[in-house]
């Protein structure tokens, strides 16, 4: 009769082992979802970045604020120009863990603002504002 008891003890205790482990990996999974929806603050708090990546950051916010760009004639040079400072951000960064997560999150809306820029739409300016205005998010999620 003691084993039996023994038995359904151990037998119980894995049981609810596995439930909190299923519950973990569920709530993992959702976390996930909500993150590439969207961005996420770290529990309310920035990101950390490394230093090299917010100069890669400044020095793309700089190119979508300089006057020359204003022109549609500078499509391409600016696309040229954005896409050399965010192959830099990607080759220089030593970000791990979750704040390099959350730093391709921000980096996939850029990305995708790129590929209009590249496009030869009439839209140049509005595509500009877009792009600015991602960029400058990096600060809104990341310290």
């Amino acid at each position: 009769m003691k084993k039996l008891i023994v038995i359904l003890t151990i037998a119980v205790a894995a049981c609810t082992d596995h439930i909190k482990t299923d519950q973990q990996n569920n709530d993992s999974s959702h976390e996930k979802e909500n993150t590439e929806t969207g961005l996420q603050l770290n529990n309310g708090n920035k990101w950390k970045a490394d230093e090299t990546t917010k100069k890669n950051v400044a020095a793309m916010l700089e190119l979508v604020n300089a006057g020359i760009y204003a022109d549609k004639g500078k499509r391409k040079e600016l696309y040229t120009n954005l896409q050399t400072k965010i192959d830099l951000l990607v080759k220089e960064c030593s970000m791990k863990g979750e704040e390099h997560e959350v730093l391709h999150i921000w980096l996939r809306k850029i990305l995708k603002d790129m590929k209009e820029l590249k496009e030869e739409g009439d839209d140049y300016l509005s595509v500009c504002e877009v792009l600015k205005k991602d960029i400058e998010s990096f600060s809104s999620f990341f310290e």
